[in-house]
């Protein structure tokens, strides 16, 4: 051990000879093998025995060729498989196209449609156009306790993401329409629509008709508004688009370029219009337009500016006066019919010097059929004109403020330039009130009082207030009463709507004798007396805040 220790060449010798024999090992690593056998050990167990030989510059060569061929079969393998996927995307694709193209496509529709509408499907002229889905008329039919009796969509196409076609489902932007007609039900008196078992096999964000229609069906499907009966007949160009938030979802109807046709009012033509409908029913309805001009007290160039609002919750019933209109420039003929057309004629609304002054009353859709128009109950607004014609009282008011003087009053036919009172009609022409009457004339002439017609008389009180300087002490009937400087004259109003009449002729006889009698002197007057007549009217006199 010194010795070996002490000796370095001997040291160096066996480090050589440990390389030497390391780097044939690993040069016999990277031989190239030549030959492979299975041999026996003297213990008996079983080793592989592999045989070498060095590499050459042709073994190098031949490992590149085989790296180069092997990432070619990889670059082949790829390829074929993104033709089989391409194939099998094209394949699914056609599947799709060639499904919706089936009769047994349109069957699961019109059933899955049927489903979510509640109601009878019925699709004519269904087609794929490349992404284009189209059919020529989609028409469901509800049962009998639904308000709605059919919905009709004609010229029907859509445009389907690729997407969605592939997942076999109908999705897209935007679901056209040329035309749509809703009919409602005749004779249903309540907002009901039919339960929905599923969602719709479809889903577009938003939807087009250029020619929407809303009437009550008849025995034919078309409507126009020279044949329609119903309550009420719609026509507009409709842009929905469906909105809300949480889980229930909510369509906004825009509409433009509306006519609305309610039985028994005027046409209205209506400049925008917006109802968003959700699973509850209407949410919230606004259309603001103008009356048709030429029925306007004849006077065209007039407008009825109007603004219809409200919401109308399923199961509400439509008699339910849940709609709020309000306005200005309406007639009170417009609105209730004739019953007080012989005597009593009123423009009214909103004037331009108080906008809180306007027509404003809630309504109902006439959907009896007695009924000629919509019941009404509300606020007549400001009153712009009334002119009250064929009562007898006026006679006796002319007859009081005759006088030899300049000063002629209009009072056989007064117009009254002010006022307004509450009005109440159930539409059927047989119950039209109206309370709360404060009309004013130009010359301080005013009356209030009721008035209720059922359609065969008229029944009701009214009474005139008249300035005392106006009167002439002579020509007083008695029973008459003074407060401050209004001389009172009640009147009872009987008779029909065709012919009105009043209880006024006894003291219409008693001012036509003092008249022929101007010695006679006026019976007195409870409370003030009256001032002595004189020859010319006082320059400024002020009565209840009237100059």
């Amino acid at each position: 051990m010194k010795n070996s220790d002490s000796n370095p060449e001997s040291f160096s010798s066996s480090q050589g000879a440990d390389n030497i024999m390391r780097q044939l090992h690993a040069s016999d690593s990277r031989g190239v093998e030549r030959r492979r056998e299975v041999v026996v050990r003297p213990d008996g167990s079983k080793v592989i025995r592999v045989e070498k030989r060095r590499r050459t510059y042709n073994d190098d060569h031949r490992d590149a060729k085989q790296t180069v061929l092997k990432n070619k079969r990889f670059l082949i393998s790829i390829c074929i498989l993104v033709l089989l996927a391409v194939g099998a995307l094209a394949g699914t694709y056609m599947y799709r196209l060639t499904s919706f193209n089936t009769e047994e496509f349109a069957g699961r529709l019109q059933s899955d449609l049927s489903a979510a509408w509640g109601g009878k499907v019925e699709i004519s002229g269904m087609a794929m156009d490349g992404l284009s889905l189209k059919a020529s008329r989609i028409k469901v039919s509800f049962p009998e306790d639904s308000c709605l009796s059919f919905v009709a969509m004609e010229g029907v196409s859509g445009e389907i993401s690729a997407a969605s076609l592939f997942m076999g489902k109908i999705k897209g932007e935007s679901l056209n329409m040329s035309k749509v007609m809703i009919g409602l039900r005749p004779g249903f008196v309540k907002f009901t629509a039919p339960k929905a078992e599923r969602g719709l096999p479809f889903t577009f964000r938003r939807y087009t008709a250029p020619r929407l229609e809303v009437g009550y069906a008849h025995q034919t499907e078309e409507f126009t508004l020279e044949r329609n009966d119903g309550p009420f007949y719609m026509t507009a160009e409709a842009y929905i688009r469906t909105s809300g938030t949480g889980t229930e979802a909510e369509y906004v109807l825009d509409l433009s370029q509306q006519k609305l046709k309610i039985k028994g009012w005027p046409l209205m033509g209506v400049d925008s219009g917006s109802i968003i409908l959700n699973g509850n029913g209407v949410k919230q309805l606004t259309f603001s337009g103008f009356l048709d001009k030429g029925s306007l007290l004849n006077k065209p160039t007039d407008l009825s500016p109007f603004m219809i609002t409200g919401s109308f919750g399923l199961g509400t019933d439509f008699r339910h006066q849940a709609w709020t209109l309000t306005g200005r420039n309406f007639d009170l003929l417009s609105l209730v019919g004739d019953d007080f057309a012989s005597f009593l004629k009123v423009q009214m609304g909103e004037q331009e010097v108080d906008e809180k002054h306007e027509l404003k009353l809630n309504f109902a859709l006439p959907v009896l059929a007695e009924q000629k128009r919509p019941s009404v109950k509300g606020y007549s607004g400001s009153v712009i004109k009334a002119t009250m014609l064929r009562l007898p009282v006026f006679r006796l008011l002319a007859a009081m403020t005759a006088r030899s003087t300049e000063v002629k009053l209009p009072y056989s036919s007064p117009v009254f330039t002010s006022g307004s009172f509450l009005l109440e009609s159930d539409g059927t022409d047989n119950s039209v009130s109206l309370k709360e009457i404060s009309l004013f004339e130009q010359s301080f002439l005013g009356v209030t009082g009721t008035l209720y017609s059922n359609g065969s008389s008229v029944t009701g009180e009214l009474v005139f207030k008249i300035p005392s300087y106006m009167v002439n002490g002579t020509r007083i009937p008695s029973g008459l009463t003074q407060e401050g400087h209004e001389i009172i004259l009640p009147v009872k109003i009987s008779g029909t709507p065709a012919s009105p009449q009043d209880n006024s002729a006894g003291m219409l006889r008693e001012a036509e004798s003092r008249r022929e009698r101007p010695e006679m002197q006026a019976a007195p007057l409870r409370g003030t007396d009256l001032p002595a007549p004189s020859s010319s009217s006082p320059s400024r006199i002020t009565v209840d805040g009237f100059m």
